[in-house]
């Protein structure tokens, strides 16, 4: 029969933590690595979306000068035809998001009053600021 020296039995495992322990100190460095080069790769594409854009930001009111909130907003591409269609927040306002340059036309409604359409020129790295007051009453349609 071998004689094992307890100093053997309790160094083995010993040795196997030290070298998991090693391996495990150069997955962090290998994550971060991987991190920054995607950073590095990404960053420069987050720049071109937002500096190749414009934007409309807006608020939607009534002739006394209250907010009105779930008001529809239609933002359309002159050039294009795209539309976006938003809703106003509680504060009576809206953002479209990044748009591309150009002519829009922003059309605003709400129940009760008089729809609106107002014309925009988005530039490049701007944002464009339409505030509507709306007037109560539905427009009446031309009979035929």
């Amino acid at each position: 029969m071998r004689h094992v020296s307890p100093s053997r039995t309790v160094g083995a495992p010993l040795q196997i933590m030290r070298a998991a322990a090693k391996k495990s100190k150069r997955i962090p460095c290998l994550t971060f690595g991987a991190v920054l080069s995607i950073s590095v790769v990404a960053c420069p594409l987050l720049a071109q979306t937002t500096i190749g854009t414009g934007s409309i930001v807006g608020s939607v009111s009534d002739s006394s000068g209250a907010v009105i909130c779930g008001a529809k907003v239609t933002i359309s591409n002159v050039a294009t035809g795209r539309v976006i269609d938003l809703t106003t927040n509680s504060s009576g306002a809206f953002t479209s998001g990044a748009l591309i340059p150009g002519n829009y036309i922003t059309q605003i409604s709400a129940k009760s009053f008089s729809p609106v359409a107002v014309s925009a020129t988005v530039l490049l790295g701007n944002t464009a600021r339409i505030n509507a007051t709306l007037k109560s009453g539905k427009k009446r349609q031309p009979s035929k």
